[in-house]
């Protein structure tokens, strides 16, 4: 399992509307190149994400 903290950013949308990204600098990119986005602030807020990569397998008994 991977767990990394990052920090939580306010998308503002050229429409005016606001949303919320999680996922550190990458994600904040990803969004930015598919949303209208015109600027990016961070919150002051982190989160722990957490997640399994795919090589990793889970078994069910």
């Amino acid at each position: 399992m991977i767990v990394e903290k990052v920090k939580v950013v306010e998308l503002t949308l050229e429409d005016g509307s606001k949303m919320l990204c999680r996922g550190g600098e990458e994600a904040v990119l990803r969004q930015w190149n598919t949303y209208p986005v015109v600027s990016a602030k961070w919150t002051g807020e982190e989160e722990t994400m957490q997640w399994i990569s795919a090589e990793e397998e889970i078994y069910y008994d």
